[in-house]
């Protein structure tokens, strides 16, 4: 079998999808021109909103217009789209997406991954989207003040809505958008993903009591992904009667008809990727950054001691992938390949040849929603006890938990998965049934609860 440096020159270079270069900086429009012109008003300079898909609103403005709805996120991601889509569908809600930014940074430059990313979709079709101006002079930067958007928040503020929905509290523009929906009268969702899990200083978590409890009085309605990040809000004094869960979720449908679309082509698909057909395969797919523990996969997987007939196959780009190579090529690890970045349909290749994904993070793996693409392909789950979705899509069911400091314990999951057929049988026969309730729809039907929507 050949080593994973012999591997990589033949196949890598047809894979890699990021753009290590810095493009030149794109312009920060005020906003993006569509079709729906004159809606924004004061605050929107340029009065345009990309146009949403043609739905059927109209009929159900007939007994009661749809309720007016502002989204606010940092900027466009690619797990997002596929509820913005939902939403701009959805007959009782008229919505629309406001942007802080067009990407992470004006020339789309990503410092998790180190370059510039191509998902490989579009990003601002189908849904109405403006992104406003941003004033701030560390927009390339993170930190609290990245975003600084004037005209978001006296949109916010002024605006027509019935309600604003807030993703995250992290900035500037965030904190003043959340102050603004109240003395503009809105009823405020806040959804925020964060957990406890890791360890603090007594100073910090009184510290950070003080702060979010005062924040956390401000949403009417606070949505939650799971039981980690429901118990993170009661934390700060958020109570049941203004929790709502939202699951977190990924576009099943998508994934499923990647399933149909890929059935019957394992061995070429093995063969893309430099894999014999006989070969089994571990999955390691996400960023290269310390939190993602690739270097830890990457040590158990060498330490389960298994049979040439099982590969590790390391998905993802960023700036511990130089230094993983060299650590594979000097202790001579086999049979662990590197494919760079994927996009949405070339991963999806690397999920249906997969037995098992594994997820090692350490810390802030608020959920961990390439879980919920991999359970979409029927592939069992090793993840660690700082994962944030194990209560509810691994543990007992799907896979195996490890604690997340232990590179014996990951080996020792790794290895149990594949010299027990049957075990691995199992839990590879629950994903698709523990996922298929976690859909674009039970989320819909959450923000309707949350915004006192009643079911029609």
């Amino acid at each position: 079998m050949r080593s994973a440096s012999a591997l990589e020159p033949g196949w890598h270079a047809g894979l890699h999808r990021c753009r290590q270069a810095r493009h030149p900086p794109m312009p920060d429009p005020e906003c993006c021109a569509g079709d729906r012109r004159g809606r924004l008003g004061r605050g929107a300079k340029g009065g345009g909103m990309n146009a949403a898909p043609a739905n059927q609103k109209a009929g159900h403005e007939a007994g009661g217009r749809p309720l007016r709805l502002a989204m606010v996120a940092q900027f466009p991601v690619h797990y997002h789209l596929t509820l913005y889509r939902h939403l701009a569908h959805d007959p009782a809600i008229d919505l629309d997406v406001l942007f802080m930014q067009k990407a992470w940074a004006d020339d789309g430059f990503e410092p998790d991954v180190n370059a510039v990313i191509d998902w490989g979709v579009e990003m601002f079709a189908g849904y109405p989207s403006k992104i406003f101006r941003n004033f701030s002079p560390w927009r390339n930067r993170p930190g609290f003040w990245k975003f600084v958007n004037l005209g978001l928040i006296w949109r916010v503020l002024t605006g027509p809505y019935d309600a604003v929905y807030i993703h995250g509290h992290n900035h500037f523009s965030h904190v003043m958008c959340m102050a603004a929906a109240r003395l503009g009268g809105k009823k405020l969702i806040l959804r925020n993903i964060a957990y406890n899990l890791g360890e603090r200083s007594k100073l910090k978590r009184m510290a950070r009591r003080a702060l979010y409890g005062a924040l956390y009085a401000l949403p009417s309605v606070c949505l939650y992904i799971g039981r980690n990040n429901k118990d993170y809000y009661r934390d700060f004094g958020v109570g049941e009667a203004r929790l709502v869960h939202a699951p977190h979720v990924v576009d099943n449908a998508f994934f499923t008809s990647e399933v149909t679309r890929l059935a019957g082509r394992e061995a070429e698909i093995k063969a893309s990727f430099g894999i014999e057909p006989g070969q089994k395969v571990v999955l390691f797919c996400a960023k290269f950054m310390e939190k993602k523990q690739p270097l830890r996969a990457v040590e158990a997987f060498a330490r389960a001691g298994l049979d040439d007939d099982w590969v590790l196959l390391m998905v993802g780009e960023g700036a511990l992938l130089p230094v993983i190579k060299k650590r594979v090529a000097a202790e001579q690890y086999e049979r662990i390949m590197f494919t760079g970045f994927l996009d949405q349909s070339r991963v999806s290749e690397a999920y249906a040849i997969s037995e098992m994904l594994i997820l090692p993070s350490s810390h802030q793996e608020t959920w961990g929603l390439v879980v919920n693409e991999a359970l979409n392909f029927g592939c069992a789950i090793v993840a660690s006890d700082r994962v944030g979705c194990v209560p509810e899509l691994v543990e007992g069911r799907t896979g195996v938990v490890f604690p997340h400091s232990d590179t014996e314990a990951l080996a020792a999951a790794i290895k149990r998965l594949a010299r027990d057929p049957e075990f691995l049988i199992a839990c590879r026969a629950e994903a698709r049934d523990v996922i298929s309730g976690w859909n674009v729809d039970a989320y819909g039907r959450a923000l309707h609860r949350a915004l006192g929507i009643q079911p029609s």
